[in-house]
């Protein structure tokens, strides 16, 4: 049965697609590729030219690791004029850099640069990213032939280490897909440097964890110089303070403000694995749910939810206070603190 057949055969019941489209995402935020993949798979039967859709589906591929198929995705949102059309652009860029096209990239981004409404926020990465795929086929250093059993050093060692963020998150997920003897030693090289991106180098413990890494190894968060057996990384139990955090600011703001609950959950997991492998300090969702909420949105949003907090907080304080952690070597949220008084 084709996709016109089942597509008759179904009947669409109101917010379905965007049902799947929430059930694809939330599959994608727990790594689920294969689930997320079939999610939106079958959002694509009723609205095969939903943006959110493709996205979504050209995410779930890059989880995957299906790249080649992620990249007709991202063309294919580029040609339709995609609403977050930068924001596609670098998912393209970056999936032609760990697909070794270097000419495109150079042949994409010139005519990118040339454009005068290029956002910037967007200038500086394209113009590294142009700089490194120009330098790559000039040093000749790419060879896409090259067969996963030999090094991958040379393939991945200048993106891990370029001052661009993109390429460093790229090599990490090429990283991610390769079996070569040389990614655990790249990966431990890349933590113990200075000045990385912090949720980049949980990226990386969490990669070092998923290859069975068993010995301690010492990384930098910020000014810290931590210490950490990737395999005893409690994984599933990080998770699940999560989903709990997640579950608290649902009960607190969805009725009355879906898109901020949005906002707020992106934040929660932007925090969690800022500070990943560490739980924030004290380990109590219903508090992280409601200091969440407050760094969004001031204290007002806190004191209208005080009833369904069953009045167990309340804000006292929001004040900057630099370089204070949560403890246990733990990561803080960037010179802000939330002061909150027990009742």
């Amino acid at each position: 049965m084709d996709k016109r057949e089942r597509k008759a055969n179904v009947i669409l019941y109101p917010g379905l697609v965007k049902r799947l489209i929430e059930k694809g995402m939330d599959s994608l935020k727990d790594k689920d590729g294969q689930k997320a993949l079939q999610y939106f798979v079958d959002a694509e039967l009723y609205e095969s030219e939903n943006q959110q859709v493709i996205f979504g589906k050209m995410l779930s591929l890059i989880e995957l690791g299906r790249l080649q198929e992620a990249l007709i995705h991202s063309k294919q949102l580029l040609h339709a004029g995609a609403s977050e059309y930068y924001e596609v652009l670098q998912v393209h860029i970056s999936l032609l850099v760990q697909l070794g096209d270097y000419n495109e990239v150079v042949q994409l981004l010139e005519a990118v640069l040339t454009e005068e409404k290029l956002p910037s926020q967007y200038a500086e990465s394209f113009y590294q990213l142009l700089h490194f795929s120009r330098q790559m086929i000039q040093d000749g250093e790419w060879a896409p032939s090259v067969k996963e059993e030999d090094s991958i050093s040379e393939k991945v060692q200048p993106m891990l280490f370029a001052e661009s963020v993109e390429l460093q998150a790229s090599a990490i997920s090429m990283l991610r897909e390769s079996d070569a003897p040389d990614a655990t030693s790249l990966l431990i090289e890349y933590i113990k440097k200075e000045n990385n991106d912090p949720v980049l180098v949980s990226l990386a413990l969490q990669l070092l964890r998923d290859k069975g890494l068993h010995t301690k190894v010492t990384y930098k968060k910020g000014t810290q110089t931590l210490e950490v057996n990737p395999s005893e990384i409690d994984q599933d139990g990080l998770e699940t303070f999560q989903r709990a955090v997640d579950k608290k600011l649902e009960q607190l703001v969805e009725s009355e403000d879906p898109i901020l609950l949005e906002i707020a959950r992106q934040l929660c997991v932007t925090y969690m694995l800022a500070i990943y492998p560490h739980y924030p300090e004290p380990k109590e969702d219903l508090f992280w749910g409601m200091c969440i909420l407050c760094l969004r949105c001031g204290t007002n949003r806190l004191r209208m939810s005080r009833g369904r907090a069953n009045g167990r907080y309340r804000p006292r304080t929001i004040a900057r206070k630099k370089g204070r952690s949560h403890g246990s070597g733990s990561f803080c949220l960037p010179d802000i603190i939330i002061d909150v008084l027990f009742l």
